[in-house]
């Protein structure tokens, strides 16, 4: 394969020509133009796949209640769409329906490993362990403080335990610091996230080991001049990566230049898609037990107009980035190293010798045009 530009170590370069064999990049090397390849791309660039930490559901399909049809339409559409790695997200519910839903993410990963489909990464659990303050379309009835007891619950069984992967809390709950010590230390992503917690609280979860942050700046203690709530700690703390919501709704494209700003190769972007991803407006669906749309805008609101969350998919973030003037080279980084990165994965996300052949290749118009996962070609639809 061989590509005039692509995205290696956060920077456009090129020509390069890329061999691959076994479903991984097993060398790069700079291109001559008297290659014999299989795949030449002359337009537009390459990336790795990207990943996206944060998906409740797209195409009408909820993580939390999803079935094999549901998984293979949410994980195949995703693929094709450039997405090809994911964290399926799941929010505050009761605790049985939530290690439930934690044992069906590790069925579907196991089941869907061997396919051409975005790879699960493990759940991202977002909830119930956040602030009725800060609880956003989270159902407060439902939160519990990280404690000893509710975490037992919540691990005692091997499949929950392996299925996840990331765990958003707010810190400033009681026991919340024993709590981040304990999940940090069996080896999870700890997120701080729905937190009405102060800067030196959060500062004190990144001691205990929290290293995430869950769509900064939204459903969280506010950016003040004398008390940095939870954005300021976090954009100061080079031990965070700062998730971000980049479907230029949650946060203004001027605050996510003021986030890639700040935190650079820490910034996560993310879409916190949810069910109506990918429909059209005014098609109510259930969303973590109650019903959901998107406006006329493509933003999932609940029937009071409470956002639920994005209903786009990563690709097109990234386009309404780039539209806004956002460096493409920061925004494509952001998809995919950097959140690699985050998960602490070297083998995903990443142009790189020994990385899995997870590829995209993108038209002038910011589209995907081709997408290989695992070396192996995807069928992209025609736009």
């Amino acid at each position: 394969m061989r590509a005039a530009r692509a995205l290696i170590g956060g920077s456009f370069v090129g020509p390069v020509v890329l061999d691959l064999s076994g479903g991984r990049i097993r060398r790069i090397r700079p291109a001559t133009g008297e290659e014999d390849v299989d795949h030449d791309i002359a337009d537009g660039v390459l990336t790795a796949g990207m990943l996206d930490l944060q998906v409740n559901g797209s195409f009408g399909v909820d993580v939390a209640a999803a079935d094999d049809a549901g998984w293979r339409t949410l994980l195949s559409g995703l693929a094709t769409r450039g997405v090809t790695a994911v964290e399926p997200t799941i929010i505050t519910a009761p605790l049985p329906e939530t290690v439930a839903a934690l044992e069906r993410v590790g069925r579907a990963r196991a089941a869907f490993a061997d396919e051409p489909v975005a790879r699960v990464l493990g759940a991202h659990l977002e909830g119930p362990f956040l602030s009725p303050a800060r609880k956003g379309a989270h159902r407060a009835e439902c939160m519990l403080p990280p404690s000893r007891e509710h975490l037992d619950v919540l691990l005692e069984g091997a499949a929950a335990r392996e299925a996840l992967r990331t765990i958003t809390l707010a810190p400033e709950l009681p026991g919340a610091l024993d709590a981040v010590r304990r999940l940090s230390g069996d080896g999870y992503v700890v997120a701080v996230g729905h937190s009405d917690a102060t800067a030196a609280q959060v500062h004190a979860a990144g001691d205990a080991g929290a290293t995430m942050t869950t769509h900064v700046f939204n459903a969280q203690r506010p950016l003040k001049p004398r008390e940095p709530g939870v954005p300021g700690a976090v954009l100061a703390d080079d031990r965070f990566f700062v998730g971000t919501i980049v479907d230029g709704q949650h946060l203004d494209p001027s605050v996510v230049s003021l986030v890639l700003a700040s935190a650079g190769r820490r910034t996560v972007a993310v879409t916190d898609a949810i069910v109506t991803a990918g429909l059209d407006a005014d098609r109510w669906c259930d969303f973590g037990g109650q019903p959901v749309a998107n406006d006329a805008r493509g933003l999932g609101r609940r029937r009071d107009g409470t956002i639920a969350g994005a209903g786009i998919v990563l690709d097109e973030g990234v386009r309404r980035m780039i539209a806004a003037g956002l460096d493409p080279s920061a925004v494509l980084s952001a998809c995919t190293e950097n959140a690699a990165r985050s998960l602490g994965r070297t083998d995903i996300g990443h142009i790189a010798e020994g990385a899995l052949a997870d590829l995209v290749q993108w038209d002038a118009d910011w589209h995907p045009s081709a997408v290989w996962i695992g070396g192996r070609s995807l069928v992209v639809p025609a736009r």
